[in-house]
């Protein structure tokens, strides 16, 4: 079994028949395990509700080994026997979200999961998922992302580990960069070949991820080693930045020296795990330094995709603006308020000063009027209230706005904001980022997306946006008018969803001369 990076073609009609067959569900053993026949070996799944669920398979092998340390995604080794796929393995190692536990998760294999409504159907439309977390946190099995609704409308849906951090992302001398991309590339190859035991098909695959997993599907659409794999994308909250290989080289020798290694995969190899992650906070810390660092220190992570010359080969939104023309659909957007969600837990935005909002607006070379307009904009807004629709701009709502204005030529591409203001943490989150997923999912109900919309969040806006989700993966158009400079129509998800004209017309033209 392969995972060649380099092969760019989705099977074509012929072989995919071929594999198809060859790919078919094999019976269950029992009475409510379904069972699947891979390239790699049997998986036996679980079945909840006519839909059935196979977790924790892995698409690569264990990349956390001596020899594939650091390195590109290798072949998963074939197994004998039936392999149990009924609960979620951890996630890759990340930082823990507890502070009296630096490491979160465990080394394991870049494994993948996939809920489907029949594994023995034929041509289902197909979803892959591509979770965020600001490069350097990723969990594929969160409550947000359970595929069952998704199955349940007649898609088979897949969402992806990959590695984060210092293992996917830190330029390492001897390893190749952006190996979190190339995992994700090869977990696109798994589904190429594999996705007919789950009912699939392999040519009919949407892409869609949010935060750094929509910045990544940035990426895999400018990208020749992506070509093929998929056929229409979405691009939930997208942030756009990324880091010169001088920079990351610079930055994994402060980290390195910080741990007394040198950073090479020898060097960083030799440091166990829990060493790592519990460095990266420092890393973090030595990154705001705006003098130093310049926009680095404006972001919220030491880790981006590094321009390599190979798989990112300039700045994410240069790469989009020369695949412009491709043949890919579109769906790009926004929440309204995406900062609040590192502002307002822990109190942050009512600690912003006014000096804060000037060296923001300075260090971007903003006009003079922008703090006017934005003010004239939000009549009744704090200072912090302030900085945090700056950063929301920032950070998400221009690039995602660009990338939509980059692609409007081509009639393949739709534009939203998310306008829904959650009334969590004392009705202060509003419409921050993340909000959105549990209603992309329609999975309102867990205590996770309780967290980020309250006891009561409206069906309504679920079914909306859900509903359009699941018809662009099966249509190709989610249904509302694509984005054109003229009308730069746009839908508006709400309580009650529609479709506006130039929703942000009084700000974006201060963003016309900011690079992301």
């Amino acid at each position: 079994m392969s995972y060649p990076l380099t092969r760019r073609a989705v099977l074509g009609a012929g072989l995919a028949s071929v594999l198809a067959m060859t790919l078919r569900s094999t019976p269950s053993i029992a009475a409510g395990e379904p069972v699947v026949s891979l390239r790699s070996g049997d998986v036996r799944g679980a079945r909840r509700g006519g839909v059935a669920s196979f977790k924790r398979i892995p698409y690569a092998a264990d990349p956390f080994m001596a020899e594939t340390r650091f390195q590109a995604p290798q072949p998963v080794a074939p197994w004998t026997g039936l392999r149990d796929a009924t609960a979620f393995g951890p996630p890759p190692p990340q930082p823990s979200r507890n502070p009296q536990s630096a490491l979160f998760g465990g080394a394991d294999d870049l494994t993948l999961n996939v809920w489907t409504p029949d594994p023995g159907a034929e041509g289902l439309p197909v979803m892959v998922w591509i979770p965020g977390g600001a490069f350097v946190r990723v969990d594929a099995g969160e409550a947000a992302y359970d595929g069952t609704r998704f199955a349940a409308d007649g898609i088979v849906v897949v969402t992806v580990n990959y590695r984060v951090g210092v293992d996917g992302f830190m330029a390492i001398e001897g390893a190749p960069a952006n190996r979190g991309l190339l995992d994700q590339i090869a977990a696109l190859e798994w589904v190429r070949d594999n996705i007919a035991a789950f009912g699939g098909d392999a040519t009919n695959v949407t892409l869609f991820g949010q935060s750094a997993g929509a910045e990544s599907i940035a990426v895999l659409l400018a990208s020749p080693k992506a070509e093929g794999l998929f056929k229409r994308a979405i691009l939930q909250s997208p942030p756009m930045q990324a880091m010169t290989a001088d920079d990351a080289t610079r930055l994994a020798d402060i980290f390195a020296r910080g741990l007394g290694a040198e950073p090479t995969v020898a060097g960083l190899g030799g440091v166990a795990f829990e060493n790592l992650i519990a460095a990266i906070p420092d890393l973090s810390a030595e990154l705001k330094d705006r003098a130093e660092w310049g926009k680095l220190s404006l972001g919220g992570t030491a880790f981006l995709p590094v321009i390599d010359g190979d798989v990112v080969d300039a700045s994410p939104i240069d790469m989009l603006s020369r695949a412009q023309e491709a043949g890919v659909p579109v769906i790009v957007g926004s929440t309204d308020e995406e900062a609040r969600i590192y502002m307002v837990p822990g109190g942050a935005i009512d600690r912003v000063s006014p000096e804060d909002i000037d060296a923001f607006v300075d260090e971007l070379n903003l006009s003079a009027e922008t703090l006017d307009i934005y003010r004239a904009r939000m009549p009744d807004a704090t200072t912090g209230d302030l900085l945090t629709a700056l950063q929301s701009d920032y950070t998400f709502r221009m690039p995602a706005l660009r990338i939509a204005e980059l692609r409007s030529g081509n009639r393949q591409t739709w534009h939203y904001n998310f306008s829904w203001r959650s009334p969590a943490y004392g009705g202060r989150l509003g419409a921050a980022h993340f909000v959105d997923v549990p209603f992309s999912f329609d999975n309102l109900s867990s205590d996770q997306a309780k967290t980020f919309v309250g006891e009561n969040p409206p069906h309504s806006l679920a079914e909306a946006m859900h509903g359009a989700w699941v018809a662009f993966a099966k249509t190709g158009d989610p249904g509302w008018p694509t984005y054109d400079l003229a009308t730069r129509k746009t839908m508006r998800f709400d309580t009650v969803s529609k479709t506006v004209n130039d929703p942000e017309e009084s700000v974006r033209g201060l963003w016309t001369d900011v690079a992301f």
